[in-house]
């Protein structure tokens, strides 16, 4: 191999202090934990998200269940008819839920708007006509 004379490492170190002769300790001791800052800094840069790895990990599980159901059926279209009745079947029983949900939840938001516009009525304090006098006039939902 031909020799680096004068020639720079890549980190810009002289090719002599490579020799491990030549090397001071405290340089050492500083080029390790400047290493291990920098170090730490790429692993937090790293890291990914947990909720993606939740979902990457509930895909996966999924992937292992086709792959099982197809293994146990002894071929792909089999085990894909079966996957897709059960899902059809799931989501024919889970159409009539959603919607008993949904109309409930619907139910229980209007009583409950009900409910907050007749205790907002209720404590409100009269409405006085401009000249100070009682009104009877109800008063508007706009008053909130």
């Amino acid at each position: 191999m031909w020799p680096r004379f004068g020639r720079r490492d890549r980190d810009g170190i002289p090719a002599e202090a490579m020799d491990p002769v030549a090397v001071d300790p405290r340089d050492l001791e500083r080029a390790y934990e400047r290493g291990l800052v920098e170090g730490r800094r790429e692993e937090r840069a790293r890291r990914s998200h947990p909720i993606r790895n939740l979902m990457i990990g509930l895909v996966a599980l999924a992937g292992a269940a086709i792959l099982g159901v197809a293994a146990w059926h002894g071929s792909f279209g089999e085990g894909g008819e079966v996957v897709d009745q059960k899902l059809a079947v799931a989501a024919d029983r889970a159409e009539p839920t959603l919607r008993a949900a949904a109309s409930e939840a619907g139910a229980a938001i209007s009583g409950a708007g009900r409910d907050l516009q007749a205790n907002t009525e209720a404590s409100s304090p009269a409405a006085t006509a401009p000249d100070g006098t009682a009104s009877d006039a109800a008063p508007s939902g706009q008053d909130l």
